[in-house]
């Protein structure tokens, strides 16, 4: 019993986390806060007092995964420079996996680039990805400053400007690709005198924590388009890889997001619930770059087909260098119906000028586009 039953509660009383808030001071100028310099990557380090885990322990830098497990990392970063051209500096937030065995997640596993652009102010930038990590791994948040930036960098050292935070979704002992049993069995109430089966005892306990502790789950990358600006039809960008944790009919399944459009740009939603839903997007211009002018661009997530789609989330955000990249986060929460078409559209402005996904490499675009969807559990928004 305390194999089925208590042992298994510990991850849901209590899942390892770890939150980490504020950098670790090291200069004053201009502000006070963490100095970057041109042209260099940053390991950013946190003072203890700011630290808060359960299961996860530190270095000062690194925090190092408990047990092998999927588990959601979250990154931002606020960058202030007393000095910045028209056309932006380019600044890089990565989260970096090291120390990797068997199938864990390692390297820089999500990148967002973003052109700061005015001088003495502030510019967040944010980056998550929800993957399954291996018992030792060390997580760390990066920065990366233009080599080209001059004066004075800082990320400041406020709690609320900067922030390192992770939690394990499921335990999962048996890989990302094991596969998911699918979604837990209702849970019933026990009543007086009822006789209680093997079968009856098994759905609500071992085959739930089963479900628990390996959660359906799938994950987009690669995407590679060249589209001109304000594109309204068919910019559902397409995967090139869908991996997902069952081989079952309909579960999670690629699809085409509307008719006419391309293949693998839809993830079938197989039940109505709650689900865990992060996207990583970069997208570039080829116009010539206009002093203090950015061009905007959004990426949305939706839930149906069609140019006349409305959607479920939705982040904005410009590019003011030509043949850079710019990139956007969306990370929620949000509840989803079975049958959902989900899928991820970029827009650019300026017809006169043709956006692409940004570059390649490391290994063919993973690290600058990624899809990740993780079923929660069943749930209505103020309905139990």
């Amino acid at each position: 019993m305390e194999d089925r039953i208590t042992t298994p509660q510990r991850y849901y009383g209590r899942v390892p986390y770890f939150s980490a808030r504020g950098v670790t001071q090291n200069t004053t100028f201009p502000i006070r806060g963490f100095a970057l310099y041109k042209g260099k990557v940053a390991d950013l380090t946190w003072p203890a007092a700011r630290v808060k885990q359960n299961g996860f322990a530190n270095n000062g830098k690194s925090f190092i995964v408990p047990e092998d497990g999927v588990y959601h990392v979250h990154f931002q970063a606020t960058f202030y420079a007393d000095n910045s051209r028209d056309t932006g500096n380019n600044v890089n937030v990565y989260i970096n996996a090291d120390g990797a065995t068997g199938n864990g997640a390692s390297g820089n596993l999500g990148g967002i680039i973003q052109q700061h652009i005015r001088a003495k102010e502030y510019h967040t930038t944010a980056v998550a990805c929800t993957e399954y990590f291996t018992a030792g791994t060390m997580l760390t948040a990066q920065t990366y400053l233009d080599g080209g930036a001059s004066g004075g960098w800082v990320i400041p050292e406020g709690e609320v400007d900067t922030g390192f935070y992770g939690f394990m979704v499921s335990p999962s002992p048996d890989g990302w690709h094991a596969a998911t049993p699918g979604q837990p069995m209702p849970m019933q109430k026990w009543t007086d005198f009822k006789f209680i089966s093997e079968t009856d005892l098994n759905e609500q306990t071992y085959d739930q924590f089963n479900a628990l502790e390996n959660r359906a789950r799938v994950t987009g990358r690669r995407v590679k388009f060249n589209w001109p600006g304000e594109k309204e039809t068919g910019n559902a960008v397409a995967w090139g890889g869908i991996y997902r944790n069952s081989t079952a009919k309909g579960l999670f399944e690629a699809d085409t997001a509307a008719p006419g459009w391309a293949a693998n740009t839809a993830i079938n939603i197989p039940w109505d619930g709650v689900y865990l839903v992060s996207v990583i997007g970069n997208g570039r211009h080829d116009a010539q770059p206009l002093a203090g002018v950015q061009y905007i661009y959004q990426i949305g997530i939706y839930g149906n087909g069609g140019s006349g789609a409305t959607p479920i989330l939705i982040s904005q955000g410009g590019n003011a260098r030509t043949s850079h990249e710019s990139g956007q986060l969306i990370n929620d929460v949000v509840r989803l119906t079975a049958g959902t078409k989900l899928n991820v559209r970029f827009w650019g402005v300026n017809k006169a000028t043709n956006w692409d996904s940004g570059r390649d490499e490391p290994t063919n675009g993973t690290r600058w586009w990624n899809f990740a969807v993780t079923y929660l559990g069943r749930g209505n928004y103020g309905n139990g």
